[in-house]
């Protein structure tokens, strides 16, 4: 006698909510106003939270054990929303700077870990500053330099790696 498979039940449920939760996003989306608009920031960010609660929990379902092609799906597609607004926002006037940073990481094809590695910042600073957190004056100095870095490629990140102190063996550097 077959089993019946609960996750196949609970994977229904989900895609249906996330397809129902992204027929509102993309609505609200067509919906926006201009971006040069008073009112576009504050409205895009809204979406934008929304957005990422609807990836943590298609992100959380997909880590299950008896994965359904169903929830992948939803779960690339809530992303290419994501990613595609926060291109407009950051692209926007008044965008900020976790908008910018976001942009310039995905373009770069880095995660927010190997970002935050090479500009000596912490992961979770670059994931709570891309999700509209406000940085210190420090943090901003070092994520303005690690997304003109992104942006600039090579050049910029072989300039600051010759600003370094050169040290010569080991002892030199603990002295």
């Amino acid at each position: 006698m077959p089993k019946d498979n609960p996750d196949e039940g609970e994977a229904t449920i989900i895609v249906g909510m996330a397809d129902a939760a992204m027929h509102m996003y993309s609505s609200t989306i067509a919906a926006l106003p201009d971006d040069d608009d008073d009112d576009f920031r504050p409205r895009v960010e809204v979406v934008l939270a929304g957005l990422r609660k609807l990836q943590k929990t298609l992100t959380d379902a997909a880590a299950r054990g008896r994965l359904t092609p169903r929830v992948v799906v939803a779960l690339s597609e809530a992303r290419r929303c994501y990613d595609d607004l926060m291109e407009r926002a950051a692209a926007a006037p008044g965008s900020t700077l976790g908008q910018q940073l976001y942009v310039a990481r995905r373009r770069a094809k880095l995660s927010a870990k190997e970002a935050a590695n090479g500009a000596g910042l912490r992961a979770d600073l670059l994931d709570d500053l891309e999700a509209g957190e406000i940085p210190t004056e420090d943090e901003a100095i070092k994520v303005k330099a690690l997304i003109e870095a992104l942006s600039g490629g090579a050049r910029v990140l072989i300039e600051a790696e010759h600003e370094r102190p050169h040290v010569e063996s080991f002892e030199e550097s603990i002295a």
